[in-house]
């Protein structure tokens, strides 16, 4: 279920669930390869206060007839003005593996009420890689494997390649043209989340994402590998759940404050 565009396209983002009374919507960036259809986790494991919704990218399932996106400042802004259609609700917006760096740049542009990032470097340190996309068939799936791009599970079956790599290469396409420019920290919390045994993670480059926010950095380190939501999804969301409802509070206490003059 999704809603239109305000320009009349198809819809940026499509919803999960929707919730009967949500206080809060959360905005999944999914993997590279990932579609709306990643989020399901989300729709089980997130309170029926939290409406949970995934970002939609041309060239695949909802709009899978228009191009694949070429550029990534084009994606983002176009993504962002597609939130300014949100602002009913507070929302945060969740950055998983390769999704970090367009949620950050999405995040950067909308001011959500918290960016959460899964099991990507700080993107002033992240080894983005530059011609994966043009890589021969067997070449391709042996540095994606090795760079933990799509969860192993999925890579061993020969059928399931032949369904991904055609949206693997488009996403690793569009990241390929990623310059990271010095920005000022956001007026936004960003809560990391990764693995305690995720073997493609070094603590600096996790670290590093403190330079992305004025907020003091919230880490969260989970008892899982590189893939949480696939390993450590009960333990992720409910980190998620947790730091949603705390903003939530905050912001009631903020709006009560400036209700009465206290």
């Amino acid at each position: 279920m999704s809603w239109p565009d305000a320009r009349g396209g198809p819809a940026r983002f499509v919803a999960v669930e929707r919730r009967v009374r949500p206080c809060a919507r959360l905005f999944f960036f999914p993997h590279a390869g990932g579609g709306p259809s990643a989020g399901s986790v989300l729709r089980d494991l997130l309170p029926p206060h939290i409406e949970p919704w995934v970002v939609s990218l041309p060239g695949r399932q909802g709009r899978q007839d228009e191009p694949p996106a070429t550029d990534l400042d084009s994606v983002v802004a176009d993504l962002a003005g597609a939130l300014a259609g949100f602002e009913d609700l507070p929302h945060a917006l969740f950055g998983y593996c390769a999704g970090a760096l367009p949620a950050l740049l999405v995040a950067r542009e909308s001011r959500p009420a918290r960016l959460f990032v899964g099991s990507f470097a700080a993107p002033d340190v992240a080894s983005i890689p530059r011609r994966l996309h043009l890589l021969p068939h067997d070449a391709f799936w042996t540095a994606v494997l090795d760079q933990g791009g799509i969860p192993p599970q999925l890579a061993r079956h020969e059928e399931l390649r032949a369904v991904f790599e055609p949206v693997l290469r488009q996403d690793f396409a569009l990241y390929a043209g990623y310059r990271h420019r010095a920005a000022p920290p956001m007026d936004v919390p960003v809560t990391v989340l990764v693995g305690r045994d995720d073997p493609h993670l070094g603590r600096g480059a996790v670290l590093g994402w403190r330079r992305q926010s004025r907020y003091p950095l919230d880490l969260s380190e989970l008892a899982a590998g590189h893939w949480l939501l696939e390993a450590g999804a009960g333990e992720l969301v409910a980190t998620i759940a947790d730091r949603m409802g705390a903003d939530l509070d905050h912001g009631r206490q903020r709006a009560i404050a400036s209700r009465t003059g206290t």
